[in-house]
């Protein structure tokens, strides 16, 4: 955040009063751009401005723009912050600088939720992506993307992520879920105009490829660091990247995106067998899972060792201290009522395996189905290539299908929901 300017620096830097802008604006306007050499139009484009709007600021015709349109500017012409705040005074805009609340004229913005303060058994997968994203003087683009199969905790590792780097990223963290409340996803443009609200723009351009020129303008000159939840795909969130190294964006997705040919990826896998029993004893009590050891670890297994499923099992296990570990791990036991017992609240694993389900096509789905139709466990390449190639490539890429060792095998997750889908007929 910016230091607040003081009335003294303000005069120095800007001796008109507001009642003395007029032409001010304009002829200040007219240098920065002779010093940044930009033509009006190069400064249209940048700005996300009309021609004319330029020139009617710059021969005094517009002689009071609005507190947007400095910012715009600003942003375009890489004004340092006391040239910002000293154009903020030429509009006749002195509080704004004068108030000290970063240049927008609003507190920058922290739109994360809420944290989950420790992270069990991703303790590598943080200190590389923290490390990546917060690096300085390099100019390779800071995109992070984090993906795995369903329950693995994307979610929660992207904004653990961001909240480590706030410090790093002053003028603003800007959170968007990229899926639409009935499951689809969120249209480019429509996030474009949401991400441009979030960082101060009070009216944003109709066309989406202006949005997406404005938003790179603006990140280019800021440290801001955007987290994508959600993503559905590479064609919904590229409008939204930028290749500035002073801003990052960090993308949780159920699919991975492959055709995004920069940034690094995280493929988040299941928990260890140690480390889930040690998030279940954060959950429940160490005292519980050391009293029922056996118990525990059959947990673990039929949660898959997800931090999705192991959560739900805590928080089915925290508010009843008289029943035991071993009550829990029977009713898990039977595959047919899994999914009833993995249900708590807001958190469900099959709601989970579900959005990730519906993203695939019919075809994708006979797919599925048919492996799970078969009892396997495993396959291998040979096999499934048989079966239809395309299918099983786009199912490995969406993180249904999972591979190690050469093996295959359906994500156990859903696995159970393909089974109980079939056996309502759905």
């Amino acid at each position: 955040m910016a230091a607040p300017l003081a009335s003294g620096d303000l005069e120095r830097t800007w001796p008109f009063t507001n009642t003395q802008v007029g032409g001010a604006f304009g002829t200040l306007l007219r240098d920065h751009r002779s010093s940044a050499r930009l033509t009006q139009e190069e400064l249209a484009e940048l700005s996300g401005m009309s021609v004319r709007a330029i020139r009617n600021l710059e021969i005094g015709r517009t002689e009071r723009p609005q507190q947007h349109t400095v910012h715009q500017l600003a942003g375009a012409l890489r004004l340092t912050d006391s040239a910002h705040g000293a154009l903020l005074v030429a509009a006749g805009r002195a509080h704004l600088a004068l108030a000290g609340i970063d240049q927008r004229g609003t507190p920058a913005p922290c739109e994360l939720p809420a944290d989950t303060q420790r992270l069990v058994g991703r303790s590598e997968v943080l200190a590389r992506l923290t490390e990546f994203l917060g690096s300085t003087g390099t100019a390779e683009p800071k995109l992070a993307i984090v993906t795995g199969a369903p329950g693995t905790g994307k979610t929660a590792t992207v904004v653990h992520i961001a909240h480590q780097l706030r410090s790093n990223y002053p003028d603003g963290q800007i959170y968007a879920d990229l899926e639409a409340p009935d499951g689809s996803p969120v249209p480019a443009s429509a996030l474009l105009g949401r991400l441009l609200r979030s960082l101060g723009m009070s009216s944003v351009p109709d066309n989406v490829d202006e949005r997406g020129g404005l938003l790179r303008t603006i990140v280019a000159a800021r440290r801001v660091l955007l987290v994508l939840d959600n993503a559905a795909g590479e064609a919904q969130i590229r409008p939204l990247l930028t290749l500035s190294p002073r801003s990052a964006v960090l993308v949780a997705s159920r699919q991975r995106l492959t055709a995004l040919r920069c940034g690094r990826t995280v493929v988040l896998a299941p928990l260890g067998e140690v480390d889930a029993l040690v998030l279940l004893a954060e959950l429940v009590g160490t005292r519980r899972v050391l009293a029922e050891p056996q118990a525990a670890k059959g947990l673990a297994e039929y949660c898959a060792r997800r931090p999705l499923a192991l959560h739900i099992a805590g928080a089915w296990l925290a508010p009843r201290p008289r029943r035991t570990l071993a009550e829990l791990a029977r009713l898990l036991q039977d595959e047919r009522r899994r999914l009833d017992h993995l249900d708590v609240a807001d958190l469900s694993v099959r709601g989970s395996v579900a959005a990730s389900l519906r993203r695939l096509d019919e075809r994708e789905q006979r797919t599925v189905a048919l492996l799970v139709a078969t009892g396997r466990a495993e396959f291998d390449a040979d096999e499934l290539h048989r079966i239809d190639q395309d299918s099983v490539e786009k199912l490995f890429q969406a993180n249904i299908l999972l591979a190690e060792n050469g093996r295959y095998q359906v994500d156990p997750l859903v696995r159970l929901v393909v089974r109980e889908n079939e056996l309502k007929g759905t």
